[in-house]
């Protein structure tokens, strides 16, 4: 998995309402938004190693995002805008889609495709294919699958639970994923909360095998129509 696609993960989930496929940190999973609801997304990553595409190390990017789910029968479509935004460099605008099942009980499975270019193509890099397969423990829930990218494929692996923090959703979260054209791994570790119906925030730390630590935050404003 390029640095590039490793800069697109992100919303998350339940908690990764983020324009990036619903996932937990740096993965996508098997949720999906719900049916008739819409994430304006907004987040931005700080620190040494940064993963985002338009910055460099020691330096931020912001990128600004949707995305929005709907019902297929027993099936449930996601799919979403996002892009880099800047004074120096903006764009290339993304588009991702995945398509949910829940084929047992505690259990989703989901296929996807994120990082589409539809502009700006020759700086874009190739898309990010994936299958994912979670399963609630309840004592946590545990996501795994597998990722294909031109020189980038990935076993993805996550885990993560869920608490009421003052009467709102409260998640904590790690992952890990492939990097280096499997020659290494990205660990992270995250949260989620839901601030109030309408606004989720998160951030997480990425610590790669070389370069230094890099964050990410992100607020996700939620709507259903």
């Amino acid at each position: 998995m390029n640095s590039k696609y490793i800069g697109l993960l992100a919303l998350i989930t339940a908690s990764s309402l983020h324009a990036t496929p619903s996932g937990l940190n740096n993965i996508p999973t098997a949720d999906t938004v719900p049916h008739r609801v819409v994430a304006v997304q907004a987040f931005s990553s700080f620190g040494g190693a940064n993963q985002f595409a338009t910055a460099g190390p020691g330096q931020h990017s912001f990128w600004l995002g949707f995305k929005t789910g709907w019902e297929l029968g027993h099936a449930n479509l996601e799919w979403g805008f996002d892009s880099p935004l800047g004074s120096d460099m903006s764009g290339p605008l993304f588009f991702q889609t995945k398509v949910g099942f829940k084929p047992w009980e505690d259990g989703a499975f989901a296929v996807g495709v994120a990082g589409v270019a539809t502009t700006d193509i020759d700086r874009a890099g190739d898309p990010f294919t994936y299958a994912m397969l979670a399963h609630d423990f309840h004592f946590a829930r545990f996501h795994l699958g597998y990722g294909l990218q031109t020189n980038g494929n990935s076993l993805l692996v996550g885990v993560d639970k869920t608490w009421k923090l003052l009467d709102r959703d409260f998640n904590l979260n790690a992952d890990l994923v492939q990097t280096r054209d499997q020659e290494a791994w990205l660990p992270s570790v995250g949260a989620k909360y839901g601030l109030s119906e309408h606004i989720v925030l998160e951030t997480w730390a990425n610590f790669p095998d070389q370069g230094s630590v890099s964050f990410i935050a992100k607020i996700n404003f939620v709507f259903k129509f």
